[in-house]
């Protein structure tokens, strides 16, 4: 990227970086500098911009969701925040800007007396990516509480509201992640129900006891889907790796979580700085491992970053 561009950018946004270390906003800790970086609950008008001077972007919640790559993005990376003046209660909904904690909001709602959204403790990441990856725990997923969402289409920069339907919302999973659609706001529906009111607690114990707690992205494949021939309590990917032998299992920096297969860590080993390279090898490692022995071929779950 050259000065003049640079130039034009800073005086457009002065709030923007140049060579942000990427591992610094993502929850791997890997992850190389991105030419520009910037937060905004706003992006449009950046988007406009960075698509007039034919700068490529990515749009980002709380990273931790996705693998970079050590040599970083050769490009603009938009990580969504939030303006608190947009966090709205009403007797039964919230709106929220997507760039929120998830877990934020989680609390917040307690405060006000809403528990229903506790079944979603302990996941991590914002509420704009909880909704594009239709993000779950304990039974629940997002879809369960959503009313609907504000969309921006980058390549028109046009805004619509949508529903959970037109979202096609499904395990792990929705419309966004085919479009590139941004989810800028949402409206989640509430409920004082004193049966979730203990929940919370419960949860984020029973998360702790069964989960790695270090540098991760959390589950790095989705489960596979009921349609395979195995019972459903077999069909968690951290089992089938598992059974494969292959928990604490390292390449270079990283490593397949000894706690719990289906996380592969980053060891933070200063002498083998990890790599999104160390990452991909041991996935791949795990899926030949697991298609060989029980004919399932698991999908990440991760959003893996190239370099350009």
């Amino acid at each position: 990227m050259n000065k003049q561009i640079k130039s034009q950018l800073a005086s457009l946004f002065p709030s923007m970086l140049f060579n942000e270390p990427l591992s610094a906003h993502c929850t791997f800790r890997i992850g190389g500098p991105a030419d520009v970086y910037i937060e905004t609950n706003d992006p449009k008008p950046i988007i406009q911009a960075l698509k007039k001077l034919k700068i490529q972007f990515l749009v980002i919640g709380g990273g931790s969701n996705v693998l970079f790559h050590e040599f970083g993005f050769r490009g603009a990376v938009l990580k969504l925040t939030q303006n608190p003046k947009n966090l709205t209660f009403t007797k039964t909904t919230l709106t929220a800007d997507a760039g929120i904690p998830l877990q934020t909001l989680i609390k917040k709602a307690i405060q006000k007396g809403f528990y229903n959204l506790t079944a979603l403790t302990g996941i991590p990441g914002t509420l704009g990516g909880a909704i594009r990856g239709n993000a779950g725990a304990n039974g629940a997923e997002i879809k369960d509480f959503l009313i609907k969402a504000k969309i921006l289409n980058p390549k028109t920069a046009r805004t619509r509201t949508a529903t959970p339907a037109s979202l096609k919302l499904k395990y792990r999973d929705s419309s966004l992640k085919h479009t590139n659609e941004i989810v800028l706001q949402a409206t989640l529906r509430l409920s004082k129900a004193a049966k979730y009111k203990n929940l919370a607690q419960e949860l984020s114990q029973k998360r702790t006891s069964t989960q790695p707690y270090g540098l991760s992205a959390g589950s790095f494949f989705k489960n596979p889907t009921s349609a395979t021939p195995l019972a459903n309590h077999h069909l968690k990917a951290g089992y089938l790796i598992d059974q494969c032998g292959l928990k604490g299992r390292k390449i270079g920096g990283a490593q397949i979580s000894p706690k719990h297969a289906n996380f592969i860590e980053n060891i933070n080993d200063p002498r083998h700085p990890a790599t999104q390279k160390d990452v991909l090898a041991l996935a791949a490692l795990a899926k030949k491992a697991v298609q060989k022995r029980f004919k399932i071929t698991l999908k990440e779950e991760v959003q893996i970053i190239p370099e350009k």
